[in-house]
């Protein structure tokens, strides 16, 4: 087979298998073809073999997309017509980004438990046991077990960890457009994501879900998912680089 005739199959199987193609693609396929087939291989694996639905996929792509740690405006629009495509409406696909929105909590759950490993019950007083342990029943009601990273946050300040608590009940929407089960899911996804890879919200999420009737398989088809995202690296950063280098030429 001769290159073109290799260059066109590859970049036919992607359209075929993935459902776009656009120039960023077409630059790294003359650069590296081998490289562009093995992503393929990778990103179409999950939806090629898992049990997830191809609107709660498209949905999940759209959350690691729109991340405040990665923002990746053409990835949301791609999706989002995608979502659209399988089914999911516009209150779906913005409570997906409200839900995105909560991994804000993790700079606050690992301040408290770096702070109580450090100096053990500085910030915890005598008179906030009974208040800790309502806004302890409130977490429980909206996301299930509490991690020891959730506990000592509740102790360091539990009215600021209720206001949170607050603020997640409206994002996760418990009377929101989305099941509780896909809400978790793609707070497992924006809470597992290469740019995050928050330990706590990963074991929040994942119990949670598969409280509310998530399969472990499925469990595991968002984290294969959203092993793809690293490819951003090579997307975004390759072209600007050909453009660098040809203008310095």
């Amino acid at each position: 087979m001769s290159s073109d005739e290799t260059l066109s199959r590859i970049r036919e199987d992607f359209k075929r298998r993935r459902g776009y193609w656009n120039d960023e693609w077409e630059r790294l396929l003359h650069i590296s073809p081998s490289y562009v087939a093995a992503y393929l291989e990778l990103s179409a694996y999950t939806a090629e073999r898992g049990g997830l639905s191809p609107k709660t996929r498209e949905l999940i792509y759209v959350a690691t997309n729109c991340s405040p740690t990665h923002f990746f405006e053409r990835g949301v629009r791609q999706h989002a017509r995608f979502a659209r495509t399988f089914g999911a409406s516009l209150e779906e696909l913005i409570a997906v980004a409200m839900i995105v929105s909560t991994v804000g909590i993790q700079t606050y759950l690992l301040g408290a438990a770096a702070l109580e490993e450090l100096v053990p019950g500085a910030l915890s007083a005598s008179d906030h046991k009974a208040y800790a342990r309502t806004v302890h029943q409130k977490h429980l009601q909206l996301l299930g077990t509490a991690l020891p990273q959730v506990d000592a946050a509740i102790r360091v300040d539990p009215a600021f960890y209720e206001v949170w608590l607050d603020f997640a009940a409206a994002a996760l929407g418990t009377q929101g457009p989305l099941s509780r089960k896909d809400s978790h899911l793609i707070a497992l996804a924006a809470y597992a994501m290469c740019t995050q890879l928050s330990g706590p919200g990963v074991r929040q999420h994942m119990r949670a879900a598969l409280d509310n009737g998530a399969s472990p398989d499925e469990i595991m088809d968002v984290c294969k998912l959203i092993t793809s995202m690293g490819v951003h690296a090579v997307v975004l950063p390759v072209p600007v680089m050909v453009d660098e280098w040809e203008r310095q030429s």
